[in-house]
């Protein structure tokens, strides 16, 4: 049985805890979003869906594409939600962009980065895909160096493969859970929860990571569905000691529990 010192001590630190949360994450309404694709065969085709617009299914096998938030500005967010490649054939590229500007997929001079899967080994173009998970750098980006990054002609420049999925494809009609941090002097993608990436601006020969949006990737691989996307704000390193404040409503009632206790003892 429960004292009633240490119910009111639970109770005390549940309400503090309360009153110290920040807001959960908001669902992400991606019916706003807009595509960019690298010219050449293929297209893409991105089908939002979901009852919040929180879905978008990519079913097409071309050449590289985005799907992006056109507000931009995606520094100081955390993005997180599913992936899942929905079919057995095919073995490309799934993935991300962060800081992305549109039109930068085929632009002469580019400054986004790319976090992207490959299922396996495969050569084209003179060069090797190879299979895992990379980050990378791009500046110049062209359908060669996208598919090599920089075995390739210059202008997609790995930074780094992760820590455990570096040399490991994704699989088939698997669902992984993905969460990015997005901030000027720090990058941070968990797959499943295992921290696969934390890159710093000098890890990439830069200064700070460049401002813009968060966007899906996929380039020569379709079937590929992205959901329940959900955002929040990246806590402040320094963050100010002034609580966030919760519905008043629901700090009254816990308040009202611990003076019932008050009251009960007496």
């Amino acid at each position: 049985m429960i004292s009633f010192k240490k119910s009111r001590k639970l109770c005390f630190a549940g309400l503090m805890t309360l009153l110290t949360t920040n807001v959960m994450a908001a669902k992400v309404d991606l019916s706003s979003w807009v595509v960019n694709n690298h010219p050449g065969p293929g297209g893409s085709n991105w089908v939002v869906s979901g009852a919040d617009n929180d879905t978008v299914l990519q079913t097409t096998n071309g050449n590289p594409t985005v799907f992006f938030d056109p507000t931009g500005n995606a520094q100081g967010t955390s993005l997180s939600g599913e992936i899942t490649v929905e079919t057995t054939g095919d073995d490309d590229f799934i993935g991300f962009v962060l800081g992305y500007d549109s039109g930068e997929i085929n632009s002469a001079v580019s400054d986004f980065i790319l976090v992207d899967w490959k299922q396996r080994n495969q050569g084209s173009f003179g060069g090797t895909a190879f299979e895992g998970l990379a980050i990378s750098h791009v500046t110049m980006p062209s359908v060669q160096a996208f598919w090599g990054h920089d075995t390739l002609p210059p202008g997609v420049t790995e930074i780094a493969r992760a820590n455990n999925l570096g040399a490991t494809g994704w699989a088939d009609n698997q669902t992984y859970n993905f969460n990015i941090i997005f901030t000027s002097l720090l990058i941070e993608v968990k797959v499943d929860d295992v921290l696969e990436f934390s890159i710093t601006p000098g890890d990439a020969g830069l200064a700070e990571f460049d401002n813009g949006a968060f966007g899906f990737y996929n380039y020569s691989q379709g079937n590929v569905r992205y959901a329940g996307i959900t955002e929040d704000v990246v806590p402040d390193p320094d963050p100010d000691p002034t609580p966030v404040p919760v519905p008043s409503s629901l700090a009254i009632f816990l308040l009202g529990l611990l003076g019932a206790g008050v009251a009960r003892r007496k």
